[in-house]
């Protein structure tokens, strides 16, 4: 009976003590990680759609079809890790995404550049940003989300760069 009550008794403080892991708060280059990655991400999808209405090129509609499917999912795993691991975070921001003004109010003739330009600039950041917390960051299941997602970012930035180089070339 002695040992059964120490047994309750270690697995209750075990209990205890991962509850308050699963609601600790996430250390400060955690917590800047998620933000900037949800609002990149959310970003990425709004101004995804954007290009699907608005781009005039094939190639352009068809990155912006990417930039939905892939972000919406990333976004997707990236809260429903947060909400696994407890941890209570604001993101007041996300609910304000809105497409960039200057994107949004482009042109048709002058939409596709833009676009462009826009997302090679924000992919080779985010290509940073996860690269940064993949190799250093603290929360061990965060840091594999940013490993597992870094690939296809990284292939997001080469396949709008190609499409910068065949605009360009175009141009000539």
């Amino acid at each position: 009976m002695k040992k059964l009550f120490i047994l309750m008794t270690i697995l209750g403080a075990l209990s205890f003590n991962l509850s308050l892991a699963q609601n600790a708060k996430p250390d400060t280059a955690t917590l800047n990680f998620i933000n900037h990655a949800s609002i990149g991400g959310l970003q990425e999808v709004e101004s995804g759609k954007l290009a699907i209405q608005k781009g005039k090129s094939a190639d352009i509609k068809s990155f912006g079809k990417r930039m939905v499917t892939d972000h919406t999912k990333a976004n997707t795993q990236l809260m429903n890790l947060v909400k696994s691991k407890g941890y209570q975070i604001k993101l007041k921001a996300i609910g304000e995404v809105v497409p960039d003004k200057m994107l949004s109010q482009a042109s048709a003739a002058d939409f596709d550049r833009i676009y462009v330009e826009m997302m090679v600039a924000d992919h080779r950041t985010t290509v940073y940003l996860f690269q940064t917390y993949a190799i250093a960051g603290k929360d061990p299941d965060v840091k594999a989300f940013a490993q597992q997602t870094l690939p296809t970012l990284k292939a997001h930035l080469a396949a709008i760069k190609a499409i910068d180089d065949k605009i360009k070339t175009a141009s000539k």
